[in-house]
């Protein structure tokens, strides 16, 4: 007896196919890693309820509510889901530099821009609100262990009028790394250091990050067990591209170091036609994405190959932002 799938069901049942082999690999690649978990934040359907024509600058002295989940990437099981409350920022004191906006639209306030685990196994998440007085971005510290870690939210300091953090990375010695829009969201963008203690946005000279294109989009910082630190790049033609950050061979009239294109990013060999929303390294070194490539109600989570940029679905995963504990 022949049975005819409906091509909706076949597309499902190949994503399913092929989730189950990319899972299989992962499985014989990781041996005694049976705690490979990889974690996703988004914003509690509260907070992410507010508009931006109904928040005030209020925002600034406050973070939203996040929820923080983890899925085990060997048995595919989902393991726990935490939500941490809104805090209130230890630095109110500290001034935030805003401009008025002539005309806000009812679009979403609050943003989860940036998410990273520090070496003693917290996470640091970024997060922007758009009000009529401006967009501020603040910085969340947390843990999945409630019962012994209280959150702590704190302002950036030092970011200028439209000024938004948009990526977080913890480097070596849990120096953190970011990108900042000096358009709320859009280009021009600069790579920044951020102080953990008082959440001063400082210029990434110090660490000789690379100057960015100006017009050119750049996110999603990542950094492999090597050392390395990739992100991805979008110029005119609107296809991402995994770079890395050469921090080695400065350039001799800036003094910084140098970006380096590498691959496009595709899936199902095809370009992709939007940014992926986060990149993350396991600690064996791959490199997952998440992404939504086929404009779906719900982000997916990928694996990346790094010589040919092809990425392979594993699963959906209702997140904003991916991230690993440190090795």
């Amino acid at each position: 007896m022949h049975i005819r799938l409906k091509r909706r069901r076949f597309g499902q049942l190949a994503l399913a196919s092929a989730a189950t082999s990319v899972l299989a690999n992962l499985s014989t690649k990781t041996v005694a890693q049976s705690q490979l978990n990889i974690y996703g934040l988004r914003l509690t359907p509260a907070s992410s309820s507010i508009t931006a024509d109904l928040a005030d600058a209020t925002s600034a002295n406050t973070t939203p509510g996040i929820i923080l989940q983890s899925v085990n990437l060997v048995s595919n099981q989902e393991l726990s889901t935490t939500e941490i409350s809104g805090q209130t920022v230890q630095n109110q004191q500290d001034a935030t530099e805003t401009a008025s906006q002539a005309f806000v639209i009812s679009k979403p306030s609050e943003r989860v821009t940036g998410f990273t685990a520090l070496s003693d196994g917290t996470f640091i998440a970024a997060v922007s609100a758009a009000t009529k007085k401006g967009e501020f971005s603040r910085f969340i510290f947390f843990s999945e262990d409630t019962k012994n870690y209280r959150p702590k939210g704190l302002k950036a300091k030092k970011i200028k009028k439209h000024n938004t953090v948009e990526s977080l990375l913890a480097i070596q010695n849990d120096q953190l790394i970011s990108v900042v829009s000096l358009n709320q969201g859009q280009p021009p963008f600069e790579l920044a250091v951020i102080n953990l203690k008082s959440g001063q946005v400082d210029s990434g000279a110090a660490l000789a990050l690379p100057n960015v294109p100006l017009n050119h989009r750049f996110s999603n910082l990542a950094q492999s067990t090597d050392g390395t630190i990739y992100a991805t790049t979008m110029d005119a033609e609107g296809v991402p591209i995994l770079v890395n950050l050469d921090l080695q061979n400065r350039s001799p009239l800036t003094g910084r170091g140098k970006i380096n294109k590498l691959v496009r990013l595709s899936f199902n060999n095809t370009s992709l036609k939007s940014d992926v929303m986060s990149l993350a390294f396991s600690p064996s070194n791959q490199l997952f994405a998440l992404a939504n490539p086929q404009y779906e109600s719900t982000n997916s989570l990928f694996t990346v190959d790094l010589q040919t940029g092809e990425l392979k679905f594993i699963r959906k995963f209702a997140v904003d932002k991916i991230a690993f504990k440190k090795a």
